[in-house]
Parts: C-alpha cells; sequence; structure tokens
C-alpha cells in the first residue's frame, strides 16, 4: 500500500511538472518564430541655437568642462523648419513599422508591400523608437532651464553637474541593428541634386592620409578612385584635398589643420569617442591624462607623436567596420551605403508610384566626412538628406507627400532587414531588394556587434 502510494505521489508530481512547463512562457517562443530586429527612426535637430554656448551649447569636452559647439537647430526657409518635417515624416514612419512588431497588424504592413512586388513577403518582427520627441516649441524656450536637453546629440551635464545622455548614447542603448537617420537642408551646390546620402569613411581611407600627414607627403597623389569629389566642404573656395586631410586630422587627433597642412593646437573639437555613453570610451579619469597631451599617446597635439591604442582604435580597425564601412577608396562604403542608398531608391520609387517625378528627383552623390552619428554607432547606419527647401519640387515633396516619403522609408527598412523579391515595374533607380546579411555581424551565438556596442569588456 504504501509503494503504491509513494508511486502515485511521484506520477503526480511528474505529471504537476509537466503541466506546470507547459504552461511556462517560452522565452524562444517569438525569437525563433520569427527574426525579430531593432531599428531607430533618427529625425535630425529638434532643440534650439542660443548665442549662449557656455551653457546651451553641445559636444561637452569634460577636459575644458565647456561645450565646443553651438547646438545646430537645423535648416529653415522663410516658415519652413528642417526639424519639424523630419520628425513628421519619422511619426509616420513609426506608425506604419508598427504594423511589423510582436503586436502588430502584419497583414496590414503586408497589403503596402504587395504595392511593390508580388512574389514571396516574409515575415518579421521590426521593433522601432524615435530618437527624439518633437521639437521644443519657440514660445517656451524662455520657461526650460536647459531647451537642449533632449535633443543634443552629446552626453552633457545636468544643472547639478551630473552627466546626462546624448541622442548618440541612447542610441547605443537600445542596441539597434539600424539607423535611419533623417534630414534635410536650405540649399546645396547645383551638382548634389536629389537625395543624397551622408557616409563616413573607412579606416584605411583615413589611416593612409595620416601617414601621410605624419610623414609630410601630402602633395603625394591619393588615387582616391574620384571619392574625393564628394568629401563634404562648407566653403567652395577650399580644396576638396585640403578638407580631406582635415578630415583626418580631427578623426586621429582631435585637431584642426592650418593651411601649411600642420597641426592647428588652437582648433580642438574634442576627442568624440569620449563624449558618448558605450563600450569604447577611455576608462574614467582619462581626461586628467588627455589634459597634457602627452607624446605617444593617442592625446598627443602631434602628428608624429600620436599612437593609437585602446578600444576605439581596436574597433575602428575591425572587420566589422569595414563591413558598415568598407575598406579602401576602391571598396568604400559598405553596408552603410547600401542601406542609405537602397532607402532612397524606395522613397523615389513610393514617390514615382504617386506620379510624382522630376528630373533631379534621383539618388544624389554622397556627402563624405567624418560624421558622428554614423561613426558613433555599431548599427548599420542610413543617413539621408532627402531635399533641399530653396527648390521648389523637393519642398513640394517634403511638405505634401510626407506619406509617400514615409512608405518609401518604411519600405526600405523591411526589405534591407527581409529582403523583397522581384520587385515590379522598370524604373531608372530601382531598388535592388536585396537583404542585408546581419549574420557577418554575429560574435558568438549569444551576442553580435550591435549588442555589444554598450557593454564593457
Amino acid at each position: 500500500m504504501n509503494r503504491t502510494l509513494k508511486m502515485l505521489k511521484k506520477w503526480i508530481f511528474v505529471l504537476f511538472i509537466m503541466i506546470f512547463l507547459a504552461f511556462l512562457p517560452d522565452k524562444n517562443i517569438v525569437k525563433d518564430e520569427f527574426p525579430l530586429f531593432k531599428v531607430v527612426i533618427d529625425p535630425g535637430h529638434g532643440g534650439v541655437f542660443i548665442k549662449d554656448k557656455k551653457k546651451h551649447g553641445d559636444r561637452f569636452d569634460i577636459i575644458s568642462e565647456k561645450y565646443l559647439d553651438y547646438y545646430a537647430e537645423g535648416a529653415s526657409y522663410k516658415d519652413i523648419h528642417e526639424h519639424k518635417i523630419v520628425y513628421s515624416i519619422s511619426a509616420k514612419v513609426i506608425d506604419l513599422l508598427s504594423n511589423c512588431s510582436r503586436d502588430g497588424d502584419f497583414e496590414k504592413f503586408k497589403k503596402i508591400l504587395t504595392k511593390y512586388t508580388n512574389g514571396n513577403i516574409k515575415k518579421i518582427y521590426i521593433e522601432t523608437i524615435l530618437s527624439r520627441g518633437e521639437a521644443i516649441p519657440a514660445d517656451t524656450i524662455q520657461d526650460i532651464d536647459d531647451p537642449n536637453a533632449d535633443y543634443r546629440l552629446y552626453d552633457f551635464p545636468n544643472p547639478k553637474g551630473k552627466m546626462q545622455m546624448g541622442r548618440i548614447s541612447k542610441i547605443n542603448k537600445y542596441k539597434p541593428h539600424l539607423v535611419v537617420s533623417l534630414h534635410l537642408a536650405r540649399s546645396a551646390p547645383p551638382d548634389y541634386k536629389g537625395m543624397n546620402g551622408i557616409i563616413v569613411p573607412p579606416y584605411n581611407v583615413l589611416k593612409n592620409g595620416f601617414l601621410m600627414l605624419q610623414s609630410g607627403k601630402t602633395s603625394k597623389n591619393l588615387n582616391d578612385n574620384n571619392i574625393l569629389r564628394s568629401w563634404f566642404r562648407e566653403l567652395k573656395n577650399t580644396s576638396l584635398k585640403f578638407v580631406f586631410f582635415k578630415d583626418v586630422s580631427y578623426y586621429f587627433t582631435s585637431y584642426g589643420m592650418k593651411k601649411d597642412y600642420s597641426i592647428d593646437t588652437d582648433d580642438f573639437k574634442g576627442y568624440k569617442y569620449n563624449m558618448v555613453t558605450w563600450r569604447y570610451s577611455d576608462q574614467p579619469k582619462w581626461n586628467l591624462i588627455a589634459e597634457k597631451h602627452p607624446a605617444n599617446s593617442k592625446y598627443s597635439s602631434d602628428y608624429k607623436t600620436f599612437k593609437e591604442e585602446g578600444d576605439f582604435w581596436e574597433r575602428e580597425q575591425s572587420v566589422y567596420e569595414e563591413y558598415r564601412r568598407g575598406t579602401s577608396f576602391k571598396d568604400f562604403g559598405g553596408d552603410n551605403y547600401f542601406a542609405t542608398y537602397e532607402i532612397i531608391k524606395y522613397i523615389l520609387l513610393s514617390l514615382n508610384k504617386a506620379g510624382i517625378s522630376h528630373k533631379d528627383k534621383i539618388p544624389g552623390k554622397p556627402y563624405i566626412s567624418t560624421w558622428s552619428i554614423p561613426m558613433l554607432i555599431n548599427a548599420i547606419s542610413a543617413y539621408i538628406e532627402l531635399g533641399y527647401l530653396d527648390r521648389k519640387w523637393d519642398r513640394e515633396a517634403l511638405l505634401y507627400k510626407q506619406d509617400k516619403i514615409a512608405e518609401g522609408v518604411a519600405v526600405g527598412i523591411y526589405s534591407l532587414l527581409a529582403g523583397i523579391e522581384k520587385i515590379d515595374g522598370n524604373y531608372k533607380n530601382k531598388p535592388t531588394g536585396n537583404f542585408i546579411d546581419l549574420k557577418k555581424y554575429d560574435i558568438t551565438k549569444e551576442s553580435s556587434y550591435f549588442d555589444i556596442v554598450v557593454e564593457r569588456k
């Protein structure tokens, strides 16, 4: 009897465990059922330009305890403002992609995709966030102690001196696979047509330039594969070669460059990788060493005694950054370039399907420089200049066709993550529909380059 009772209790216990496990939420079900991707939509600017840079600037340098730049509030034309337009479009993108979330109505998003293809449509999950909220109303600025607090790119101190995360740090904290930054400008040189990508160069391109600075051989041929014609310059009378070397100087030493190609120690831009919260910033109290700018270190103020060392410079030379940015002038741009121009092509396709076209509505040449967001994140960066406010055809699309622009961005994001087969129509600037192979960014079975961005070694 006792033995029978013991056996009965044993089977009851086993049955209880089986029932308990059956009703436990399986953490892997959602993950394994459909792939999950994290995306940040980054509408540019949002804050305000205030003459008091000491209190209201951006790019806070903890060595000098000062803001090194004014806050950039973005482009304006008459009563039209960049920060409002890009936020409105970004919010519409978020709304469309919410249908791809775990709780979303994917069939609704699928109907949008059928406008572009009659091929197989894969279901994926996409989680999306905005990098900022709506821009601060101009008439409330005087009532707020720090009106730029929610919009700065870089980390900054609050009124009590405690460091707060800027937008770049918040983006990295989310650990996204893809960041889509939307901007526009008031005007552009005549050779910049349509929509333009904003691209950061490969490490090797910058390194080769720095070796030339160190050796004094800046007159040597760069063999740039025609890339320099797209290098960003603010003044037309500045040579493209000069702006390239000046960017090289900023990138490595954080100092600018004089007209004679020597280092300009009066033009200090700060160590950008230490202005954000992520895996690659230097250890606490790094500034106590950096303020002395010792020779044979990464803080040197001399080209010849500058030394690459530490996590950031290891990161810059990694294969993952080659995937993101390319390897040379001949293999330029990497996944960032592809993602940027694929989304641009989907925007143009969406506008075209709505009957909106113009001879200058094209994927234009890129602006190339050492931009902050594409440089200081691990995610794929699609950074887009949507158009120019002083051009009537751009202005009309940006003001009155935002739904179509947002649809192109949303479909482009989906395509980069899942791919779109057999895109309908015969268009001059047709997207490829190819997805980015994100598996090459895997470090282990459990983590990827995107995951480790905020994790200390």
